[in-house]
C-alpha cells in the first residue's frame, strides 16, 4: 500500500515586510503627506492622493497609517521629537536655571523656523477629533510633552532660587510658550514682512519675559 505523505500548504500572498522596509515606506508616505499638505493644503490632500504620491496602494497606505489624522499625529509626534533633541542639545553643560530658559527659548524658536512647513501643519491646522476615544495631539503627544517638561526643571529652579518672582511654574511656561509661539507665528506666516532684526527676536523675547518675571 503506498503512504500518502501530507504536504504543508503553501503559504500564498506577500511575504511579511522588514522592519527596515516598513519604516522606509513610512518614510516616504510622511514625505509625501508634507509635500501636498504644502502644495494644496491639509483639506484638500486625499489619502488615495497620498499613496499615489508614496508610490504605494491605498491598502499599503492604510495598513500603516488607518486616517490621514493619523498621517498628521505622526509628523506632529517626528517634529517634536527633533525639537527635543535639538532643545537638548543647545542647553548641554552648566547654566544656571535663567540662562537655560533663555536658550531653550531661543533654540524653539529657531527650530521652527527651520521647519516651517511643519510649523504650518502642526499650527495651523486644525486638530479634530472625530471618534469618541480619541484624544487630541496636545493632550496625548509623548514627544511634545518631553519637550514641555525641558522648561519646567529649570523654572522650578529659578523660582526656588528667587532669580524669578513668580510662583506659578504652569502659568510661568504657559506664558512662554505663547510669546514664543507668537514670534514663530508671526517670523513664519508673515514671511512678505520687513522685520526688524529677525533673528533677534527670539533672545529678546526671552530677555524681556525674563525681565517681567523677575520683578517683584
Amino acid at each position: 500500500m503506498v503512504q500518502r505523505h501530507r504536504v504543508a500548504p503553501t503559504r500564498r500572498g506577500r511575504p511579511k515586510r522588514s522592519e527596515t522596509e516598513a519604516e522606509a515606506a513610512r518614510a516616504r508616505i510622511l514625505k509625501a503627506a508634507r509635500r501636498l499638505f504644502v502644495k494644496g493644503g491639509y483639506e484638500t490632500a486625499s489619502m488615495r492622493s497620498i499613496a499615489k504620491a508614496a508610490g504605494c496602494s491605498s491598502g499599503a497606505l492604510y495598513t500603516i497609517f488607518p486616517s490621514k489624522r493619523a498621517i498628521l499625529r505622526a509628523i506632529g509626534e517626528d517634529a517634536f521629537a527633533d525639537l527635543d533633541l535639538a532643545l537638548e542639545s543647545a542647553t548641554r553643560g552648566k547654566h544656571n536655571p535663567v540662562t537655560h530658559l533663555k536658550l531653550l527659548g531661543i533654540t524653539y524658536v529657531e527650530f521652527w523656523r527651520r521647519r516651517p512647513d511643519d510649523f504650518r501643519h502642526l499650527f495651523l491646522i486644525e486638530d479634530k477629533v472625530v471618534d469618541v476615544d480619541e484624544r487630541y495631539f496636545v493632550d496625548s503627544s509623548r514627544s511634545l510633552a518631553q519637550v514641555v517638561g525641558r522648561f519646567v526643571d529649570p523654572a522650578q529652579k529659578a523660582i526656588a532660587a528667587r532669580l524669578l518672582m513668580r510662583t506659578s511654574v504652569a502659568g510661568m511656561i504657559e506664558l512662554i510658550f505663547c510669546a514664543l509661539h507668537g514670534v514663530c507665528c508671526a517670523l513664519i506666516a508673515m514671511p512678505e514682512h520687513r522685520w526688524h532684526e529677525p533673528d533677534m527676536m527670539g533672545a529678546e523675547m526671552m530677555d524681556g519675559l525674563i525681565h517681567g518675571f523677575a520683578r517683584p
